[in-house]
């Protein structure tokens, strides 16, 4: 970031790749946006809000979900408040609902799931690490073909000395790094963020991810488990793989599914489940992520103008369709229910340097090649239990 602010037109060109920093006239006006890009990828990162991946583009087609909400002010944000209502009622820890913006979002690392209070502490839902502003950003190119753009913030306690930013109070219990890598003439994405113990005691990092894609009335988001549960153990829908418009556009629904016994692919001694979006006229997103104890995918559309989400002033959140397809994985259950997935062999724990690295890989698919996936994981499914 500081070699960017010293160029005059904020651009930097290296083998083919770009980086750029710009401000969208729509956000508060310390947010600023970095676009990345290669011959066929090109993505948006939010520095003000955790490096996460706001935007990507495949072929010239938008990948992640059009949001509802742009970026927040990082400095004035309050996740521990009760100003956000839900149904006009005060819901302390929901202020994250405001901040929901990007397509890929890393949550934690104390919660990641919803809002908990533990020994009389509020932990907000989907943690703080996404609202965490970074100050620099490194960009290199390695071999000419391949590029890679990282950041990195400290997570905290989050108190004490209030004359500091929120962000930076506290003491430091990990170092996230966030990398994107783009290599050219590929339809690939890879994310690789990494989470370092950086305390002097060992520590459980409870994090998680929101992975949100474009939907289309039709598409699919179709994933090899054997086990298959509506969220809230209510009857699943007759068709829990496939997104629909809202019939209300005034009325947003959601709906989560809870997947288990995925079909598990061991690579270099970590195991990878592969997942599909596909699109009605046959194109798609293979999206895969580290083997984890929680994945729900999660189907949500309608909602704009309505009086579900509101701020202080009773004014809604939602100020277009909350339509979004996509998946919600972590390190635990997201309702702390103890519903996880028990095959799945998860180590929790970081002694102090310890880090772990967490690995997702987008690829973009068409005709014969994206068949194959789908046959693969229909096959797999042929044996499923429902509840």
């Amino acid at each position: 970031m500081k070699e960017l602010s010293l160029n005059s037109i904020n651009v930097i060109e290296q083998n083919g790749f770009f980086i750029s920093v710009f401000h969208d006239n729509n956000d508060p006006v310390n947010a600023n946006r970095v676009k990345f890009s290669s011959k066929m990828v090109e993505v948006e990162m939010l520095p003000s809000k955790g490096f996460s991946l706001g935007q990507a583009w495949m072929n010239g087609q938008q990948i992640f979900w059009d949001a509802p909400i742009g970026p927040p002010d990082t400095e004035s944000i309050d996740l521990w408040s009760d100003e956000i209502k839900i149904n006009g009622n005060p819901a302390p820890g929901f202020t994250f609902l405001k901040t929901l913006t990007a397509g890929i979002e890393l949550y934690g690392l104390k919660n990641w799931g919803m809002p908990v209070t533990t020994n009389g502490q509020l932990f907000p839902i989907h943690g703080e690490t996404s609202n965490i502003p970074v100050s620099e950003i490194q960009f290199k190119v390695e071999n000419g073909n391949k590029c890679t753009v990282q950041a990195s913030f400290i997570y905290r306690t989050f108190n004490g000395n209030a004359d500091l930013p929120w962000y930076e109070r506290g003491t430091a219990l990990f170092k996230v790094t966030k990398k994107v890598i783009l290599q050219n003439d590929t339809l690939e994405i890879l994310v690789e963020d990494s989470i370092e113990n950086i305390s002097d005691t060992s520590q459980i990092p409870d994090w998680g991810y929101h992975i949100t894609f474009r939907p289309e009335d039709d598409a699919k988001f179709i994933v090899p488990s054997r086990f298959v549960q509506e969220r809230g153990f209510n009857p699943l829908p007759n068709d829990l793989e496939t997104w629909h418009k809202a019939a209300d556009e005034k009325v947003r629904t959601e709906t989560g599914i809870v997947h288990k016994e995925l079909l598990k692919i061991n690579i270099t001694n970590s195991e990878t489940v592969t997942s599909l979006l596909k699109y009605p006229n046959n194109t798609g997103i293979t999206l895969t992520v580290p083997a984890t104890p929680y994945f729900q995918t999660w189907f949500c559309s309608g909602g704009k103008d309505s009086k579900e989400f509101t701020n202080s002033n009773n004014e809604s959140l939602l100020h277009k369709n909350w339509d979004g397809i996509g998946i919600e994985i972590g390190s635990s259950a997201l309702d702390h229910n103890g519903n996880i997935d028990e095959n799945v062999k998860y180590l929790s724990e970081l002694k102090p340097g310890e880090r772990k690295t967490i690995q997702l890989k987008f690829q973009w698919l068409d005709n014969e090649a994206l068949k194959s996936i789908e046959n693969e994981i229909i096959a797999y499914n042929s044996v499923r239990n429902f509840k």
